[in-house]
Order: C-alpha cells, then sequence, then structure tokens
C-alpha cells in the first residue's frame, strides 16, 4: 500500500488544502498512465486498419473528461447520505477528489454515449468501426488503474481466514489463501474491520468522541505528531510574538492543535509517541483477498480477448457488445469477494451487479442488433493522410 508516490515540499505555513496539492497520489500517476498508455494502443490499432488517428485522439480526451465525471457522479449517488450529505458542505467535498471516490462503472455509461455522439454527429464517421477500435483499450486502462487501486489501499476483499487453523480465536491471521495480503494500520480495510468487529484494538489506539463513538486513532495524526519535534509549537510561538494574523496562522495553529490531542492521548495511557507509533505498525488488517489485483488479471485478459476479436472479426462493432458481456460477467464475479461496497437492500446485491446485470443484458442486445446491421458500416471509409492526398509531381517533359 502506497497512497502517496512521493511529495513536493511545500511551507508548512501554507494551508493543508494547498499542501495536499503537493502529495503526489499513486492512483493519479497510474491513472494517467493507463491514459496515455490506452490512447497509444488505440492509435496503434487505428494506423493498422485505415482509421484517422486524430479522431481516436479526439475520443480519448472525452474519455477523460466524461469517464472521471461518470465515475465521480455515481460514486456522489451510491455514498450521498454516507460520504457527503453530512459535511458542512456538501458541494464543495463532490469536488474534492484528493482522497479518491471514483466507480468505474459510471466512466462507461457516461464515455460510450457521449463518444457516440460525437462520432456521429461531429466526426461523421463510423461509430461501430470506432468503438471497435477503442474498446479494447478501456479494458487495458481499467487493468492499469486497478494497479492504483491496490496502492490507494481501496477496492480491498473480504477477509479470507483458514476457519480450520489450530488455535482459531479472535487474533488469528492464518490466510485461506496462500496469496492473501494485509493492509496497514489505518487502511480503510482495517478501519472496516475494526468497525464490523473483525478486528480487535487495544484501547490505546481507540480515539473516542465525546459522542460515544470510537474509531482507530488515525495513523497520519500519530506520524505527524513523532516526526514534529516540538516545531510547530516553536513556529506558533514566534507568529504570536510578532502578532502575526492570517492563513498561515491559523494553519500552524490548526497542525498544532492536532499534535497536541495525539500527545494527551499518550499521556492518557502513559505511553511515549514512539511507543504509540510502534504499536500502530504492530496492528495490520486481517488477511483478505488482493481483489484489485483479480481486477487487474481479468482486466488484462479481457482487453487481449477483445483485442485478438478485433482483429478477427467479420462484423463492425461487435467488440462493444463483447465488452458489455465479458467484463459484466468478470464483474459480478469478483462484487463477491469485495468487502468496500455496501450491499444493496433489494437482491442483497451490490449496485455494481445491479449495474453489471443490466450491462450484460444491453450487451447481449448489442450484438443482436449489430447481427441485423449490414456487416460492414458504410461510414467505415479508410484513412488517407493529407500528405497522400496531393498528386505526384509530374516529371519534367523531356525532348
Amino acid at each position: 500500500m502506497l497512497p502517496t508516490l512521493f511529495d513536493i515540499p511545500l511551507p508548512d505555513w501554507l494551508p493543508s488544502c494547498i499542501q495536499q496539492a503537493g502529495a503526489i497520489k499513486s492512483y493519479g500517476v497510474m491513472m494517467m498512465i493507463a491514459f496515455l498508455s490506452g490512447i497509444w494502443l488505440a492509435c496503434r490499432r487505428a494506423f493498422r486498419s485505415q482509421a484517422d488517428p486524430d479522431i481516436v485522439l479526439n475520443l480519448g480526451f472525452l474519455a477523460l473528461i466524461f469517464g472521471v465525471a461518470g465515475a465521480r457522479l455515481m460514486f456522489v449517488l451510491h455514498y450521498w447520505d454516507t460520504k457527503f450529505a453530512n459535511k458542512a458542505s456538501p458541494l464543495a467535498e463532490v469536488f474534492n477528489l484528493s482522497n479518491g471516490g471514483l466507480e468505474f462503472w459510471g466512466g462507461p455509461l457516461l464515455v460510450i454515449p457521449a463518444g457516440i455522439i460525437y462520432l456521429h454527429f461531429v466526426a461523421k464517421v463510423s461509430v461501430r468501426w470506432y468503438l471497435d477500435i477503442c474498446l479494447p483499450s478501456l479494458a487495458w486502462g481499467l487493468a492499469i488503474t486497478r494497479v492504483g487501486c491496490f496502492l490507494n489501499g481501496c477496492c480491498w476483499g473480504a477477509v479470507c481466514l483458514d476457519q480450520h487453523a489450530h488455535g482459531q480465536d479472535v487474533n488469528t491471521t492464518v490466510a485461506s489463501v496462500p496469496w492473501a495480503v494485509t493492509f496497514p494500520y489505518g487502511s480503510p480495510a482495517m478501519r472496516q474491520q475494526y468497525e464490523f468487529g473483525q478486528l480487535p484494538l487495544p484501547k490505546e489506539l481507540i480515539y473516542t468522541f465525546p459522542s460515544g463513538e470510537s474509531m482507530p486513532y488515525p495513523r497520519e495524526f500519530i506520524q505527524l505528531a513523532k516526526e514534529d519535534n516540538g516545531e510547530t509549537r516553536k513556529k506558533l510561538e514566534e507568529l504570536k510574538r510578532e502578532k502575526y494574523e492570517g492563513i498561515a496562522k491559523q494553519a500552524v495553529e490548526y497542525k498544532h492543535s492536532t499534535i497536541r490531542n495525539v500527545e494527551k492521548h499518550c499521556e492518557q495511557y502513559g505511553i511515549t509517541l514512539d511507543q504509540l507509533a510502534s504499536l500502530a505498525d504492530h496492528y495490520r488488517s486481517r488477511p483478505v483477498h488482493p481483489s484489485q489485483l483479480y481486477a487487474v488479471i481479468n482486466a488484462f485478459l479481457i482487453s487481449w480477448v477483445l483485442s485478438t476479436i478485433f482483429y478477427y472479426r467479420k462484423r463492425h462493432g461487435v467488440v462493444l457488445g463483447w465488452f458489455l458481456i465479458l467484463y459484466s460477467i468478470a464483474r459480478i464475479a469478483l462484487e463477491s469477494i469485495r468487502a468496500d461496497n455496501p450491499l444493496d437492500t433489494f437482491g442483497g446485491i451490490t449496485i455494481s451487479q445491479s449495474i453489471s446485470l443490466c450491462t450484460f443484458i444491453a450487451g447481449v442486445l448489442w450484438l443482436a442488433l449489430m447481427y441485423r446491421l449490414p456487416q460492414f458500416s458504410p461510414r467505415a471509409i479508410p484513412y488517407v493522410p493529407e500528405e497522400d492526398d496531393a498528386e505526384p509531381p509530374k516529371a519534367a517533359a523531356t525532348k
């Protein structure tokens, strides 16, 4: 787990919202790699099939915009009551992507209609042909993005403990599969396991709110207090002596109050900051299925299958149908071992499984439609680069 790939050093007096911009997230980097490599592969297929790579490039930028917007919109609608409605500024939280919050199905459900509209009404080219070119790259990009999910610690799998292990108790860590993974203290998987009563923690690691609710003490707060060495307090005293007011002072005051809360927590239980940090490092999540890596494997396989179908297909437009069918089946199976998505109130399935059932049916209907249309799209005209359009200069006449 590596949510932040690296940090760009920024002054401590800057507000936290600006300082967060200096943290280069692994998920964002993997999204960038997925986008660039997916576009390159699609342009390569366009060259090989004599399609216009410029149109593919335009589709790529549309996919980037509408894909992120659709994935975010679906996440917001899915988790509005639990993650947004109770915030001081729900609308501002909707646009705050620093903590993640994207759901894949929202992307294609917005990108595919937008791409069809662009191809038919703007570019005025074959919709079926260009969708065939681009769909393998969508699965390819998903595979690389899921690597970002693994580094970020999101989309985790269900607990997989060996129920027949000797000495089974609440503290067992014997996994039922050898490739199971554990996530560090403070990870989303570990916090959920604590909330569900699957992972007991010592009282020194529990923070209790005045309302009586409890949670694992935030790891980032512990690390901040451990690494500070009194620098924030000195900085705050210096600003007070200079009677300085402004954003810088507010940022330092917030940081100092956070550190003081951790120090008071340590004083309450008679331990040092180093002991608290060491205790946190000792506790990890229970073993879970690496569902993110399962998703990487099946997305790469789907991309390879779709690419093979593209080069051997005998009818335009079938690649989209096969993408909807194959990914829907894979997602329904994968959701059965994921633990991050809550079950819907109807049917006992997740919202992604509900959507996948619909998209599976849509894929079957799309293929049926493609086999009723002409075999080849009338707009699928081979692309000729502009430099090849001009007639070659005639040779000078000779006597």
